[in-house]
């Protein structure tokens, strides 16, 4: 069905925001098949890398044809029918040597994203970890393909997408002060907490890369304009998409920074705030 409405493609996040602790919910997936079928392309916006998100796409099981999945915070973009990569993002080698020097000087195991579909495997890990629980509970959870190395700038390394350390739920931020203070604007540095894994995760990408910016990419092939997305999002990967895109919405227990951007305030995490959101869309898209 196509669509004439003001907003013709709808911005999901994942975690916090479409999940309730790792879990969909029936009405937020009835919502997004109602607004898939309503014409609206239903994209999902994640920090997740495309395997570790594989399987919530799936489960969505959305009409097709399907948008493309944004992922790793925008710095990759996968065609979710064939999970080949169509865009990326990557770090120089000089700046991801420099940045998981100073992550492993203040004491955290650095685990660097590639991307897998091209590499064939996930991340490289930096660092001891066996003596770290919540990097052991960590990378058991998610079950990925590591590879261990001393360094990053290697001629014949695949340059990283992300790079990212754990800590204690509340206490990323004093991190992400210190990382920013260290290297300014040539990197992107945010903390973001996993409710469902109970972590504080800190993650750096390479200068001007975020969820907005891919959306960007992924809307040329639809002839869509910014002021026609409606993006939903609960964390502050997701700030930029949801200052930058025609219709915003969030959580009411999202952070205030999100809260003071958003066109919308939504019910909270884990109370449908998707389905309050498409409902909004639905009732005031002409």
């Amino acid at each position: 069905m196509s669509n004439s409405g003001k907003y013709r493609l709808l911005a999901v996040d994942i975690d916090g925001t479409l999940l309730n602790r790792g879990m969909l919910d029936e009405a937020d997936v009835s919502a997004l098949h109602a607004a898939a079928h309503a014409g609206i392309i239903v994209c999902l916006c994640t920090g997740r890398s495309w395997p570790e998100a594989k399987h919530i796409w799936e489960q969505l099981n959305l009409p097709a044809p399907h948008a493309p999945v944004i992922c790793a915070g925008g710095a990759l973009v996968a065609e979710p029918d064939t999970g080949r990569t169509l865009y990326s993002r990557t770090f120089t080698r000089h700046d991801a040597q420099e940045l998981a020097e100073q992550m492993l000087q203040m004491g955290y195991p650095v685990m660097a994203l590639v991307d897998a579909w091209r590499e064939g495997f996930d991340y490289f890990l930096l660092g001891k970890y066996e003596d770290n629980p919540l990097y052991q509970r960590f990378i058991t959870a998610v079950q990925r393909r590591i590879r261990r190395v001393d360094r990053l700038d290697r001629d014949d390394y695949p340059r990283p997408l992300r790079l990212s350390l754990l800590e204690e739920p509340g206490k990323g931020r004093p991190i992400v002060e210190t990382l920013k203070e260290h290297f300014g604007d040539r990197i992107v540095i945010q903390d973001i907490y996993l409710s469902h894994r109970e972590v504080d995760i800190v993650e750096a990408f390479s200068a001007g890369t975020d969820k907005f910016t891919a959306l960007l990419y992924l809307a040329q092939g639809f002839h869509i304009s910014p002021h026609e997305f409606a993006a939903i999002g609960d964390d502050n990967n997701d700030l930029v998409m949801l200052q930058k895109s025609g219709l915003s919405g969030t959580p009411i227990d999202a952070p205030e920074q999100l809260k003071q951007s958003a066109d919308i305030i939504l019910p909270p995490r884990g109370k449908n705030p998707v389905a309050a959101f498409v409902e909004h869309i639905l009732k005031n898209n002409t």
